[in-house]
């Protein structure tokens, strides 16, 4: 069964080193513990009050595996527990700038599918013997906000709202002589004519809320995954 395409606009950076400034950036990240960090395997442990308030939900540790295309960084094809996802670059990257924070980056769209597991068998030996894999370890701490009449509302990750934008903050490790990477990222999604202010309003908010981020986020580190995968080969 393939799953319905949606679209995105998004805003990453990705910073190279070990988990020594992880901390700091967690605190901020979480309004110096105004939002709680509830653990994915935990959440229906905590009382319903607090679950259903906006959180920080902390992912538990995963393995996504990313077909590596050396010759272009305008798709990206990865599968995640049994899943293949592929994503399609529409527009981009072009320049992004949040003058409230001195903040630069670059901010691309993308259509994106999802196929259940049982049809990613059907690709399976093809894609396998069409380039090289790379395994991905992610520990993921994730933010969400909902869209709706140009207001931008903090809400429980679990929950499914039509147009929003996923805020995620990720320690990321690679089997590559570059092994250990820090990734802040902004996905806003919904129809593909709304996704950019989305995007716009959801910055906003977040960076205004929190103020200038602990460590420098440069505008040569803003990429989609797709290109920094390339910078891993």
């Amino acid at each position: 069964m393939i799953l319905p395409f949606y679209n995105s606009a998004e805003l990453r950076w990705f910073l190279e080193g070990d988990k020594a400034d992880f901390d700091e950036i967690l605190q901020w990240f979480c309004l110096k513990d105004r939002l709680p960090v509830l653990e994915e395997a935990k959440i229906s442990d905590y009382d319903r009050d607090v679950r259903n308030r906006p959180f920080v939900k902390q992912e538990e540790k995963r393995s996504d595996e990313y077909l590596l295309f050396p010759e272009t960084e305008k798709a990206g094809v990865k599968t995640r527990s049994g899943r293949l996802e592929i994503k399609i670059l529409t527009t981009g990257p072009r320049p992004f700038r949040l003058r409230s924070c001195e903040l630069t980056g670059r901010m691309d769209q993308w259509v994106k599918w999802s196929f259940a597991s049982s049809d990613a068998e059907k690709f399976e030996g093809e894609l396998r013997s069409a380039a090289p894999w790379q395994k991905v370890i992610k520990e993921r701490y994730l933010l969400k906000y909902w869209w709706d009449s140009d207001k931008v509302i903090v809400v429980p990750p679990d929950q499914r709202p039509d147009c929003g934008c996923n805020v995620e903050l990720t320690i990321i490790e690679t089997k590559t002589k570059r092994p250990n990477w820090l990734s802040i990222g902004f996905e806003a999604f919904g129809p593909s004519e709304h996704v950019v202010h989305i995007l716009d309003v959801v910055t906003g908010d977040f960076f205004s809320c929190r103020g200038f981020p602990p460590v420098k986020f440069r505008y040569q580190d803003s990429i989609s995954y797709p290109a920094w995968l390339a910078c891993l080969l």
